[in-house]
């Protein structure tokens, strides 16, 4: 994308006064009214034939923000008030749980990490030590360090529960920085932490967290889903995601047509597959029994240390089902990993995995020592019990390989242990009755119960009666990526003509476009801005677009820049007219000047 930055001159002629450019406009002023005259916004241009803006490249041609790096981005002025604007609703919600506001250092040490056992070399990690040789990382999030700091101030029960947060930067270095804000190397985030004296109340302080965060959500007015979800390397057994359904989502989320079933494809609930049995490669092929012709698939992943293959083998479909259902069936890779449990772990991100095996064992591998792999077949639901399909068995039968069994527990409902993606259109799991929805989808919040992972670590404890020894804290973990909600809100709100911001976080609220020289439209512009300023309706937050610009050109702008409301004070002048434009409400109407004010707040209220 080629792109061409033009700073316009803001107030005519009179810019081409060297001291006027460098006071800059606002001294042109009396009035404390906003002007985009007064506030700096560069213009972009992109050539036409750009391929069609993803949110990143709208928010940088509307000229609120501007790449600086590989994922790393300097916010502008208009960028920056819609941040602020996010953090101020943000604050309002964490008052809600009556959570407490702090800030904490962006660097934090390695030791630290170390003890946790997060610390991973070579990871995703900005690491660096100082002159003493000392290591350090840019925190990519701060557990460690907000549990180590209760645990100096914190000795008895009766001083819980405590809730924390903070909104800060933080660094990730990511291989391949994608989808601007939405995967950068820098991002601002809303952590708050929790701290409860045991599992029940932790919990109930969990549901509080959720509540508050539906309630944030709701005053965005964007669709959004809840989903329960894995909690990865955070820790714990609940969490859940919050998404904006999305094309530009890189997350998979499954909703039921009728009850309240949502999940990330990635959180799977089944029991462990059970290893069957250890098979000799004669004994596998002489059980093994021919099927029909593509009646079953198969997927071959690696495991992490890279000596054992891993087959998982499915039925593809029943005979009523349609050949494209048969067709699309693919595995579940989260479910494998779910259904091995702790018998191994597999790398989803090996291409050929059979070839990969075969030269680990093979000659060419560079190790001096013989090699034993295995080969572990792993039968989905859908495949009778017993049955191994000869179609299916490695033809990698060498004698340092041992085979086995692995099969789902007999005694659970049949496909409830599928190792298949689910479809769209699929019988809802829960309900029975509703159809299954899947679409792609934007994580922008994510709520952790952590238990007691950090603080039986790091020492957060509290002493309890009796001589019964200390109590590890129940800890939660909250997050909010307020950069990443800039860009999923402008990727979910925008259209062909630029940006839509939501009231709540729109950088103004309302833009009255006027031109300048036209003295008597000027002057009604600024008393409709004072009247939007001071109403006993509520106050609006409006700026005066009063730029010595051709009046298209700056109802371009506008649309681009994403105003909620637009108020133009042009060609209906002479009659007493206002236009005024609400590109979410489907609203351009002409308006009686007198009556504008009111007409505003309420096209406002309703966004």
């Amino acid at each position: 994308m080629k792109l061409r930055v033009q700073h316009w001159p803001r107030r005519g002629a009179a810019w081409r006064s060297p001291s006027l450019r460098l006071l800059g406009a606002r001294h042109a002023h009396n009035d404390s009214r906003q002007r985009i005259s007064d506030f700096w916004i560069p213009t972009v241009n992109v050539q036409k034939q750009d391929a069609a803006a993803d949110a990143t490249q709208l928010l940088i041609r509307a000229g609120y923000l501007r790449q600086a790096y590989a994922g790393i981005f300097q916010m502008l002025p208009l960028g920056l008030r819609v941040q602020e604007k996010l953090e101020r609703l943000i604050d309002k919600h964490m008052r809600s749980v009556k959570a407490s506001k702090v800030s904490l250092s962006t660097l934090s040490s390695q030791a630290l990490w170390e003890k946790s056992g997060r610390f991973k070399t070579g990871g995703e990690m900005f690491t660096f030590k100082d002159r003493k040789d000392v290591g350090w990382l840019l925190a990519p999030t701060h557990e460690e360090e907000i549990t180590t700091l209760l645990a100096e101030l914190i000795q008895t029960p009766q001083q819980l529960p405590i809730r924390l947060y903070q909104i800060s930067r933080k660094y990730r270095d990511e291989k391949r920085p994608r989808g601007g804000l939405l995967r950068g190397r820098e991002f601002l985030m809303k952590d708050l932490y929790t701290f409860d004296e045991g599992p029940e109340a932790a919990h109930v302080t969990y549901d509080e967290i959720r509540q508050a965060y539906r309630s944030f959500l709701d005053e965005l007015k964007i669709k959004y889903i809840e989903a329960r979800a894995t909690s990865g390397d955070m820790g714990g057994n609940l969490s859940h995601e919050y998404h904006f359904p999305n094309f530009a989502g890189e997350d998979t989320v499954i909703t039921c047509s009728e009850c309240d079933y949502a999940r990330n494809e990635e959180f799977v609930s089944q029991p462990t597959y059970k290893l069957e049995s250890f098979r000799s490669v004669e004994d596998l092929l002489q059980t093994a029994k021919d099927a029909s012709p593509g009646a079953f698939l198969y997927e071959d992943f690696l495991s992490t240390d890279r000596l054992s293959l891993v087959r998982v083998i499915a039925a593809k479909a029943s005979d009523q089902a349609s050949s494209r259902e048969k067709a699309t069936r693919t595995v579940n890779p989260y479910a494998v990993k779910a259904a091995l449990g702790d018998t191994l772990d597999i790398d989803t991100g090996v291409e050929l995995p059979l070839n990969t095996l075969k030269k680990m064992l093979g000659d060419d591998s560079g190790s001096t020592e013989p090699r034993f792999g295995s080969v572990y077949y792993v039968f989905d639901s859908t495949v009778p019990a017993g049955l191994v399909p000869r179609s299916c068995v490695s033809d990698f039968l060498d004698a340092r390989v041992n085979h086995y069994t692995v099969r789902a527990p007999q005694e659970e409902p049949t496909g409830s242990n599928s190792l298949l993606k689910r479809e769209a259109g699929d019988p809802c799991p829960q309900c029975k009755t509703g159809k299954l929805s899947i679409e792609k989808a934007i994580e922008v919040g994510h709520t952790f119960h952590l238990g007691t992972r950090y603080s039986s670590k790091l020492g957060l404890a509290t002493k309890q009666e009796g001589g019964k020894p200390p109590r590890p804290v129940e800890m939660g973990c909250h997050g909010i990526g307020v950069s990443r909600l800039i860009a999923a809100t402008a990727s979910c709100l925008s259209d062909g003509m630029g940006l839509n911001w939501p009231r709540v976080v729109a950088p103004f609220e309302a833009v009255i476009v006027v031109q300048p020289s036209q003295v008597e439209r000027l002057q009604a512009a600024e008393r409709l801005y004072d009247q939007l300023s001071t109403t006993g309706l509520g106050v609006v937050d409006a700026i005066l677009d009063d730029r010595d610009q051709g009046m298209g050109w700056k109802l371009k702008d506008a649309d681009m820049i994403g105003y909620p409301v637009i108020v133009v004070v042009g060609k209906g002048f002479d009659q007493g007219k206002v236009e005024v434009q609400c590109r979410q409400l489907k609203v351009k109407q002409n308006i009686d000047i007198g009556d504008a004010p009111n007409f505003v707040h309420n096209l406002l209220e309703k966004l």
